[in-house]
């Protein structure tokens, strides 16, 4: 395994921690501690062309990044933050939010969903559901959806629900997406030579499943684990980001794979040296910088063009 060097030194710095991934507690405190060493839940970014609020939407909780004075019908993304499904906080978003609003104008609006497993599927995803159907029509109908990790996951499951919905959406951009419960049990041994991601094992992901689907793992509810749907044609154009050394990376390429093949305009982007997460743990490393960058844009001229 062959990291970039600056994604190298800080996975020497902050190894993994020796936590069971099925105990909720441990887990949420060890990202408690994480979240007081950046000085607690507060925005590390900031633009003086940019503002930051709070707010609800249809009762969700949100985040809100915008330029200072948008114009009616600027486009939005809702953006869903990671962390498989039991932490997490809408700040994750920012660092796609604060180049989207100061140099594209785009708002983006990062939700509070419910966490697992006191809120399995498919509570979070009804969440995001109810700010998108609060935005869509009524702010702008220029909407486009992002996600990472366990947020890809509903992002995705989003994208098939406005489908069936009519609900027309710009692009889903998913990163480092996780969307089959199945993917972990596999036997392929390219999942076993990806599993050696320092940032996430593959008992995590299964682990984080569990938490999200309870009982329903081998029939989750509709359009909570994307690689279930029956079809998927007719969703939004993706983009998807894949981490070279993550336990989700072939996983991730398969559901843009079935997504091309079923004729929706789709792009990949693998980067190579990269761990699962990478642009969120290190944001400032040259190539999350890439990573953030593809995003943006990909966002911007999908709602834009």
């Amino acid at each position: 395994m062959t990291l970039d060097p600056e994604i190298a030194a800080w996975v020497d710095a902050f190894p993994a921690p020796d936590v069971d991934p099925r105990d909720v507690v441990a887990v949420r405190a060890i990202y408690a501690d994480y979240m007081a060493d950046r000085g607690g839940p507060q925005p590390l970014m900031s633009h003086p062309d940019v503002r930051l609020e709070s707010a609800q939407i249809n009762g969700i909780d949100v985040l809100i990044w915008s330029p200072l004075h948008p114009a009616p019908g600027t486009p939005v993304v809702i953006a869903l933050h990671g962390g498989a499904f039991v932490v997490g906080h809408p700040l994750g978003a920012e660092r796609i939010a604060v180049p989207l609003a100061a140099q594209h104008g785009v708002i983006t609006v990062s939700v509070a969903y419910r966490l697992s497993p006191e809120h399995r599927a498919p509570a979070a995803l009804d969440d995001a559901m109810a700010v998108l159907t609060g935005i869509v029509g009524i702010e702008t109908d220029r909407v486009a959806i992002h996600g990472s990790s366990a947020g890809a996951c509903i992002a995705a499951g989003i994208a098939l629900r406005a489908r069936d919905g009519g609900i027309p959406l710009a692009l889903q951009s998913l990163s480092c997406p996780v969307v089959d419960p199945r993917a972990m049990h596999s036997t392929d041994p390219e999942h076993s030579a990806h599993g050696l991601s320092p940032t996430l094992s593959r008992e995590a992901v299964i682990a984080a499943w569990e938490h999200y689907l309870g009982d329903a793992l081998a029939d989750p509810p509709t359009y909570s684990a994307p690689a279930f749907a029956d079809h998927v044609e007719g969703v939004a154009p993706a983009h998807v980001v894949v981490a070279e050394y993550d336990v989700l990376r072939d996983e991730g390429i398969a559901y843009a794979w079935r997504l091309s093949a079923a004729g929706v305009p789709t792009t990949v982007e693998r980067f190579g040296g990269t761990v699962h997460g990478f642009d969120g743990l290190l944001p400032t490393s040259s190539v999350s910088q890439r990573s953030i960058g593809s995003q943006v844009e990909a966002l911007a001229r999908a709602l834009l063009d």
